[in-house]
Formats: C-alpha cells, structure tokens, sequence
C-alpha cells in the first residue's frame, strides 16, 4: 500500500487561514450588513445588479434591497489592503528572509484583533450600516486584501485560501489523491469556518472577529514551525 503523507504544517496552516475567511465573512455578511470583506466576487456581482437597475430600473427585482455602499466601501478598502500588504510583505521578505510568511499571518492576526476591539461597540442584533460599521468593515477588507496577495507570494499550491470555485473544480480533476483532498479541504474549511462565525455571532459580532484573530495567529505558529524545519 502506498504510504499516506500527513498534511505539512504550512497546508494545515492554510486549511486554517481558509476556516478565517468563512469565519469573517459570517461576520460580515450577517453581521455588518450583506456585504463581503474577503471574497470580492459577491460585492461586484451586487454593484453590477445595482448598476443594472440604474441604468433600466423595470429589469431590477421589486424590493431587492440590493446594498451599494458596504460592497462599495469592501472593494475599494480591499484594493488598499492589497496594495499596502504587497509592499509590507517585501519589506518582510527584505528583513526576515524566508520567515517572512509567518510574520504576514500573525499581522494578520493582529489586525483582526483590531477590528473585534473595534466591533466591541457594536450591537448584535440586526445590522445597520452606521460610521461604526462601516470602520470595521473597512479594516476587515483591508485585512483580506493584504491576506491575498500574501498567499499568491507565497505560491500556495492548491490552496489560496479565499476562492472555491478554483479548488472545487480542481478537485474534480483527474489528480492525485493527496492532491484531490488539499483542494477540496478549501470548500470544507470555509464552510465550517462560516457556519462557526455564524453560532458566535450570536453572542456578539467582535466574538467571531477575536476567533479568526486567534486561528491567523495560530496559522502563522505553524508557518513559522515549517520554516523553521527548511
């Protein structure tokens, strides 16, 4: 029989990072007002219904109650993130050589951590975009927006940590089995990470956040013990 691999600390640490994005965006969609901080693909979809309904008001769905300014405000702070987690990361790269992936993940995990404080004054009923919504919003966007282009520079190999469709299809193909399992443990990861985000978000919204800030700080544990074994 063929010898089964255990899965590296670096894929665990991913699997986890990709349990975070579930996690945040049950925060975020229930929590923050039907938007999404991590996976961009919802708030385009909305803007573009939204902008379909500007331009032949008749075609829109009656009573949709399609949002604009959250998704709006998520793209926009996401590109930031982005930008400004491209640039930390080479300054990480520049100082801490190979251990810079561990470094980006408990970054991550500190600016979660932020964000729960931030969410702290949140109510947790139903949400309502205010001034204070949309702060954490835009930290939590931002936030996942440095987190993707980490995982590209990092080459994460079958699991980038916010996109199904690509694992899922992935997964369908004619590949190894080790293989097949890293790719459809990103569709798993995510929904039970949104379905724990979910329960804690009963309690408060800042429960989940300060949860997906301590599994990034623990994902970046197992980073930093992978490169350590390199």
């Amino acid at each position: 029989m063929p010898e089964t691999r255990r899965p590296s600390p670096l894929t665990v640490a991913l699997v986890l990072l990709t349990a975070v994005t579930g996690v945040v965006e049950a925060v975020s969609f229930l929590g923050l007002g039907l938007v999404f901080t991590a996976i961009m693909t919802g708030n385009t979809l909305f803007l573009g219904f939204v902008l379909a309904d500007a331009v032949l008001p008749e075609t829109a769905l009656p009573d949709a109650g399609l949002p604009v300014a959250g998704p709006a405000v998520a793209l926009v702070a996401f590109a930031v993130g982005a930008f400004a987690g491209n640039h930390a990361n080479e300054a990480l790269v520049g100082r801490a050589g190979d251990g810079w992936l561990p470094l980006a993940m408990y970054g991550e995990g500190v600016l979660l951590a932020v964000a729960a404080l931030l969410a702290l004054g949140l109510p947790p009923g139903a949400a309502h975009l205010s001034p204070h919504r949309f702060t954490v919003i835009i930290l939590v966007s931002a936030t996942m927006g440095a987190r993707n282009v980490t995982i590209l520079r990092a080459r994460a190999r079958d699991l980038p940590t916010t996109v199904v469709t690509r694992s899922l299809a992935g997964a369908l193909m004619a590949v190894p089995a080790q293989t097949r399992a890293r790719r459809f443990a990103t569709p798993v990861a995510m929904c039970i990470g949104a379905a724990v985000g979910a329960l804690l978000l009963s309690l408060h919204p800042a429960v989940p956040l300060l949860a997906a800030s301590a599994a990034a700080a623990a994902a970046g544990a197992l980073c930093a013990r992978e490169t350590s074994r390199s």
